[in-house]
């Protein structure tokens, strides 16, 4: 009300902004090819691409900016395979079919795929904020120009939360009908959300197998134990030849 009635006043110009835009972006991974196969004559052609193929053609993804690590990934197929089975619905599971999940496989060998990152780094699919949204782009100034170079040379750190996957592996898992194994998970800042358990046998590094499948390994019970507490509390009494 005060501005209102202070009619003497000059004008203000707010120049502080020069110009304003908005652009959109969802950040993906691009991969096209061609699947050749060498084989003798008479041999039969059964090589196709499996499932979520692109993701196991990589050992490790790393997010950084400006030479800082954000985030990273190890053993990506395997890890994204645990992520994408416990949490892609029935619809979204046929979108995917163009990112590599369950492909259909092209009789000539070609193939292309467009995978979101956020299917393989935790950061993207949590931090959506910066990474997708229409985001805007802002020329200052001179003078806020200034004044925000100054806070980036301060070296001022930005506080992001997100959840970070991490892969664990016991490779030779004794012959036994009972098994402890012991993972320090993480310090006091960063705290386990989610924990999947799978087995797999006979598939790692062998070409013929399908490395995105699991096997039960006749598993009747498996309790995780987290400092004092215990999930589930009660035994699940498996039984995987009664799909049960």
């Amino acid at each position: 009300m005060t501005e209102i009635l202070n009619i003497g006043g000059e004008p203000v110009f707010d120049n502080r902004i020069v110009k304003i835009e908005s652009h959109t972006y969802n950040p993906f991974l691009y991969v096209e090819g061609t699947l050749t196969v060498t084989r003798a004559a008479g041999q039969a052609d059964n090589v196709v691409l499996g499932n979520n193929c692109v993701a196991f053609m990589f050992d490790e993804i790393r997010y950084e900016l400006d030479g800082v690590e954000i985030d990273h990934c190890r053993n990506v197929g395997i890890t994204s395979t645990f992520q994408n089975y416990v949490t892609v619905s029935s619809d979204r599971n046929v979108i995917l079919r163009n990112a590599g999940w369950e492909p259909h496989n092209n009789v000539n060998g070609y193939f292309n795929f467009c995978v979101p990152l956020n299917l393989l780094l935790g950061f993207c699919e949590d931090y959506k904020r910066v990474i997708q949204w229409r985001m805007p782009h802002v020329v200052l100034n001179e003078i806020k120009k200034l004044s925000m170079l100054r806070a980036l040379e301060d070296g001022r750190y930005l506080s992001m939360d997100f959840r970070s996957w991490d892969l664990y592996e016991y490779p030779l898992l004794q012959n036994t009908t009972k098994h402890s194994w012991a993972i320090k998970t993480a310090t006091q800042l960063e705290k386990p959300r989610y924990v999947v358990f799978a087995l797999q046998t006979g598939r790692k590094n062998v070409m013929a197998a399908d490395t995105s499948r699991f096997d039960d390994c006749n598993l009747t019970n498996v309790k995780l134990y987290l400092n004092s507490e215990v999930y589930p509390y009660d035994d699940l009494n498996l039984d995987f030849g009664k799909h049960r």
